[in-house]
């Protein structure tokens, strides 16, 4: 689709009448409209040949540096981006149903792409050893998508850095009464 017609796409009457003519917008809007004191995180699904487009766009925004952290399951993008800006935080996505790689592999692709630690999927391989092993060498390690609360407790006790999850109050409010 052409940039005109992804713009005239209505997204948010499905969510309620109050969002009913809402917009797809342009990363640069976001960028420019996020609030100083919030992360975001953006997801790369092409291989490294956006690398140098998707930098300037984050210089052009002025975006602090910190605030921003890329996602992808490329790993050459990962490392595209850390050679050329190292001062952004990349995690590496991993997706255990279409990725069969022993632990100490994954550490090594970390490693290898200088990542900062990992994103992966909701898995029963995504477990306290795993987590212990990515920490064990200075790697955040974050979750993708987590929506019962017994989930999030267990992930939570192993020492997950952050969970993504399509119900973020009810997993919040949980883990919070557990502290």
């Amino acid at each position: 689709m052409s940039l005109e017609e992804v713009r005239a796409i209505e997204c948010g009457s499905w969510f309620g009448k109050s969002w009913s003519n809402e917009k797809i917008p342009q990363l640069k809007d976001v960028l420019e409209s996020l609030p100083e004191d919030k992360q975001i995180f953006i997801e790369v699904k092409t291989n490294e040949e956006i690398v140098p487009f998707l930098l300037e766009l984050i210089y052009e925004t002025g975006i602090s540096l910190g605030q921003l952290t890329i996602i992808s399951f490329f790993p050459d993008v990962i490392k595209s981006i850390k050679r050329k800006e190292s001062h952004i935080k990349c995690n590496l996505l991993i997706a255990f149903d279409h990725q069969d790689m022993p632990i100490q592999e994954i550490l090594d692709l970390v490693v290898e792409t200088k990542a900062d630690g990992i994103g992966a999927q909701n898995h029963e391989r995504l477990d306290e050893r795993f987590i212990q092993s990515m920490k064990s060498i200075g790697k955040s390690v974050h979750v993708w998508t987590v929506n019962s609360n017994e989930e999030a407790e267990r992930y939570y006790k192993s020492g997950i850095d952050s969970i993504t999850t399509n119900k973020p109050l009810s997993i919040r409010n949980y883990l919070e009464a557990l502290k």
